[in-house]
């Protein structure tokens, strides 16, 4: 498991690259849902963002 803890002072900063909502940690159940140990997703739900060794990844379109 990565520290991503850093994200916690970064996080009201982020947006989504497509929908440029703020992002958020992901639930449990949406991390179960997509098959993810720990995510961003934006306020609404719509779109999910993978933590990859501590990494998020912010591609659009994903």
């Amino acid at each position: 498991m990565h520290d991503d803890s850093w994200l916690e002072d970064f996080l009201p900063l982020m947006r989504c690259p497509d929908t440029h909502q703020p992002l958020r940690r992901a639930t449990a159940d949406e991390c179960a849902k997509n098959n993810v140990t720990s995510a961003l997703a934006t306020q609404d739900g719509s779109r999910i963002f993978i933590i990859d060794e501590g990494i998020p990844i912010l591609l659009p379109g994903q």
